[in-house]
């Protein structure tokens, strides 16, 4: 494992990028806000179970939170077949066409970006 993997730090940040305390982060956990400072303090490990929570609510894989993963990926937990299937067209249309972003959505984009619209607001 990576000597720079610091779980705690990897904790903070998703904690604070998603703007919560660790009063609201313990209370999604239903624990005392008092572990989310040992956990980020690395003065305590979680169990699987927390960690697999803290993954759920921050949308990020168990691999990024146990830092083997550099990148966070998207979960696609609680989605219908149709939302995963559009998620996966759309990550490869922009991956593909980012090489040559030229500021304009090709019309493959467009139509991605509609339907999100409709499926992600039923």
């Amino acid at each position: 494992m990576d000597k720079a993997y610091d779980f705690g730090e990897i904790l903070q940040k998703l904690r604070k990028d998603r703007g919560l305390t660790q009063a609201q982060l313990a209370n999604k956990i239903n624990k005392e806000s008092s572990i989310i400072s040992r956990y980020e303090k690395n003065l305590q490990s979680p169990t699987f179970d927390t960690v697999r929570s803290f993954a759920a609510i921050f949308n990020v894989s168990m691999d990024y939170l146990s830092g083997m993963e550099k990148s966070t990926s998207i979960s696609t937990v609680n989605m219908t077949k149709q939302q995963v299937q559009i998620m996966k067209d759309l990550a490869e249309a922009f991956r593909t066409k980012n090489t040559s972003f030229s500021g304009k959505l090709s019309d493959e984009q467009y139509k991605l970006i509609g339907k999100i619209a409709t499926e992600f607001s039923k």
